[in-house]
């Protein structure tokens, strides 16, 4: 009689270079007596099969390293007396390999001061597999080698609270998502949040007292300043010791206030 073909499961999706799951088996039926083995085949258009070496069990565990979408079937076969005859194909699984997602990018690199507040990062959003929901894993590290994830940071954009205290870098993971599964993208390139030290203010010198309409000295440097970067000075008056504002154009270590 005609071996019957019995039934193969299941259909999945994994990541580009993944693993698939080993396939479960209803198994064929021949004439009673007869010997049953298999034939499985793969085929990567379902239209030109061919068959796999080795496979001969009910069930069949695709390797490890698949990067295309691939269709497997399995035949019954039958043999009694010597003869071998073969059911008609079962149902086509379809491993459904998922491309790599790409990373897009992120903005740029910027400098803030101590406790300050990072502009929000722009973005060129990443991409993945025709059909896939697109997310997205911030990362953060302080020696752009060790990165933990942001919790709550899936959106294409990120922005970072303000408070920062220490130079951080960014960075961006693509995750597509296509039947439940989930694959990653290569992080984009690092952006680097660059916090100045507080700088030091230094000091002038020193008290003085003055006739009405009289010409004050000269204010000394006792001490410069120092800060990451090139170093200028505001220097500022105030008639209650309260509300001060700038002078304007006094950006030296030294102030000589007017007669």
């Amino acid at each position: 009689t005609v071996p019957t073909a019995g039934s193969i499961a299941a259909s999945q999706t994994i990541c580009y270079n993944g693993d698939p799951a080993a396939f479960t088996s209803v198994a064929g039926t021949g004439i009673a007596t007869s010997t049953i083995t298999y034939i499985w085949q793969s085929s990567t258009d379902n239209s030109n099969f061919s068959n796999i070496v080795g496979a001969n069990a009910d069930v069949y565990n695709p390797p490890s390293g698949l990067t295309v979408t691939t269709y497997y079937r399995r035949i019954t076969v039958s043999t009694l007396n010597g003869i071998a005859c073969q059911s008609i194909p079962t149902n086509v699984l379809t491993v459904t390999v998922q491309s790599v997602p790409t990373a897009g990018s992120i903005g740029s690199d910027q400098t803030i001061c101590y406790n300050g507040d990072p502009a929000a990062f722009t973005s060129v959003a990443g991409s993945g597999i025709v059909g896939s929901t697109i997310t997205y894993i911030w990362q953060s590290s302080t020696d752009n080698t060790n990165f933990s994830n942001i919790s709550g940071a899936t959106s294409a954009t990120y922005d970072v609270l303000s408070g920062l205290t220490i130079t951080t870098y960014y960075r961006r993971i693509t995750v597509a998502t296509l039947n439940s599964v989930a694959c990653q993208s290569v992080p984009t390139t690092a952006v680097t949040v660059t916090v100045q030290s507080v700088p030091t203010a230094g000091s002038i010198g020193s008290d003085q007292t003055i006739c009405s309409g009289g010409d004050p000295a000269l204010f000394t440097s006792i001490s410069v300043a120092s800060g990451d970067g090139s170093i200028t000075y505001v220097w500022q008056s105030s008639t209650d010791n309260i509300t001060y504002s700038n002078i304007s154009l006094a950006t030296s270590a030294t102030y000589d206030a007017p007669s």
